[in-house]
């Protein structure tokens, strides 16, 4: 028996061609081809190129670069604003503009060169020294015991250690004693 071919007809007998679009085809998530391969170009063309130059002169005779795309220049120092090392510029269709370098990475910073400090400065004028300091630097507090440079003093008295505001407690005996702290 010879192979027979068969030809595809629609319900009045014309032939049907079997070739069929992107968007005709599904995959198993149920969207279509076509608009699986749109997601994949628009992936894919948002992607920022990043060129690699050994150094200014290279970045600049650089072919094709397109706006938004970065190159990373190995010895950025013809450039002045970077003293050693690599920079990174961002082109806006015109020119160059550095957005980082490498030389930042293992920044110094000196407090002279800090903007904002004096707000830093004020609340470090406000510290203050005790005459006393080694003594009070031997107090310590509990709720049963106060002790001092070693020695537990007020054995058997109630103690508290309260802020500014806090109540006494209801239950606090007549001979206890209480820590308050005071706005200095």
């Amino acid at each position: 028996m010879a192979n027979k071919l068969f030809q595809p007809q629609d319900h009045q007998g014309n032939p049907v061609d079997l070739k069929t679009s992107a968007a005709a085809v599904t995959t198993a998530s149920g969207s279509n081809v076509e608009t699986e391969l749109g997601t994949l170009k628009a992936s894919i063309s948002s992607k920022t190129i990043c060129h690699i130059a050994n150094d200014i002169a290279a970045r600049d005779v650089l072919e094709g670069v397109q706006k938004g795309e970065l190159c990373w220049v190995l010895d950025a120092t013809a450039d002045e604003t970077v003293t050693k090392g690599a920079a990174q510029y961002l082109y806006t269709g015109e020119t160059w503009i550095k957005t980082s370098e490498a030389e930042s990475m293992d920044l110094i910073l000196q407090w002279s060169a800090i903007q904002g400090k004096e707000a830093v400065e004020a609340a470090m004028a406000k510290a203050h020294e005790h005459a006393n300091k080694e003594l009070l630097d031997t107090i310590s507090a509990d709720e049963t015991f106060v002790t001092v440079n070693g020695k537990k003093l007020y054995v058997g008295r109630q103690i508290a250690v309260l802020g500014q505001d806090d109540p006494i407690p209801d239950d606090m005996a007549a001979t206890g004693v209480i820590f308050r702290a005071v706005e200095a």
